[in-house]
């Protein structure tokens, strides 16, 4: 069976933030959660002038959305790095796809690019 995974590029990386449900024992405060990267497959969005919003007279904020595979729990905060280093950061929850009645294939994601975050060659 032929999936649409097969078009998804390798290389990207998933940051997820990890749930540990930890406690300080000192403090008994939660600790900090960590975050998770997991390596896997994606695809990101062509850029489409309705995929562009106007924030200021001067700024644009470039939302598009990534479907990476496995699929995996993503939350608003976590971000998936393109193979050229370029972050964009989730802003909404991820949405697991695929075929009706089937496990679901890969997770469909709206991000918008985090040029603060984007991850530069030494």
């Amino acid at each position: 069976m032929i999936s649409a995974a097969v078009l998804f590029q390798p290389g990207w990386v998933a940051a997820i933030t990890e749930d540990k449900q930890e406690v300080d024992p000192n403090t008994g405060e939660p600790l900090p959660a960590g975050v998770e990267e997991i390596p896997g497959r994606g695809l990101l969005q062509a850029p489409l002038w309705s995929g562009f919003s106007e924030v200021t007279a001067s700024t644009v904020v470039d939302e598009r959305m990534v479907l990476f595979e496995p699929p995996v729990t993503v939350r608003a905060d976590d971000a998936f790095y393109a193979p050229t280093g370029q972050c964009w950061q989730a802003i909404t929850e991820g949405m697991p796809r695929g075929i009706p009645g089937q496990p679901p294939e890969y997770v469909a994601v709206q991000v918008r690019h985090a040029p603060e975050r984007d991850r530069r060659e030494v």
